[in-house]
């Protein structure tokens, strides 16, 4: 079962490295579509977490707390958009992709170490 979480983090990796591609033209990918596939894979994630019997204790904490980071990473454009949080957190370009990306890593070798 925490085959799962790897491969929610491989998808977060995805989401991250999507709008590197985009800055070429090779795949038109932003906007609300996009955010709303990263919210999704933050909601998939954490109710993974919340409903699996498989994971006990601290491993349910980290895939939700995971999972909660994939979800604000999808929102925080949302969120400087409507002058929520600061307009200095990076909410697209390569400081945006890399956090996402990094949230996806961890979650990929946390995912891993469980196996």
């Amino acid at each position: 079962m925490k085959i799962i979480i790897v491969f929610i983090g491989m998808l977060t990796i995805l989401a991250g490295v999507l709008p590197f591609f985009n800055g070429f033209g090779v795949i038109p990918f932003s906007g609300p579509i996009y955010l709303g596939s990263i919210i999704f894979i933050g909601v998939i994630a954490f109710l993974y977490a919340v409903k699996t019997f498989g994971l006990w204790g601290s491993q349910k904490f980290i895939t939700a707390m995971l999972a909660l980071l994939i979800i604000f990473g999808g929102l925080i454009p949302f969120l400087v958009t409507m002058s929520l949080i600061p307009s200095t957190v990076p909410s697209s370009g390569p400081v945006y992709s890399g956090i996402i990306i990094l949230i996806g890593i961890i979650a990929v070798l946390y995912g891993a170490k469980q196996l």
